[in-house]
C-alpha cells in the first residue's frame, strides 16, 4: 500500500510539471510567432512588473483560443511602459 501511495503522489507531481511545461510551450510559441516578444521569460516578467496577474494556464488557453487577446495584453504592457518613459522624461 505504501508504495502505491508514493507512486501516486509522484505521478501527480509529474502531471503538474508536464502541464506547466505544456502551457509554457504554448505561450512561447504564440509570442514568438508574431514577434510580440522574443522569449517567454521577458513576457512573464513584464506581466508581473505591470501587475497584469494572469496564471500560465489562462495565458495558454488565451494563446490557443484567441491569439488577438495576447496581442492586446502585449499592447497594454507597451502602453504602460511608454507612459512611464514619458513621465520620466518630463
Amino acid at each position: 500500500k505504501y508504495i502505491t501511495l508514493v507512486s501516486a503522489h509522484q505521478d501527480r507531481d509529474r502531471q503538474k510539471r508536464d502541464f506547466r511545461r505544456l502551457w509554457i510551450t504554448r505561450i512561447n510559441a504564440v509570442i514568438r510567432d508574431k514577434g510580440v516578444y522574443y522569449n517567454y521569460s521577458k513576457f512573464i516578467h513584464d506581466l508581473y512588473k505591470r501587475q497584469l496577474l494572469l496564471n500560465r494556464k489562462i495565458l495558454a488557453q488565451i494563446a490557443i483560443l484567441n491569439r488577438n487577446c495576447i496581442y492586446m495584453i502585449y499592447n497594454e504592457i507597451i502602453k504602460n511602459e511608454d507612459s512611464k518613459e514619458y513621465l520620466e522624461m518630463i
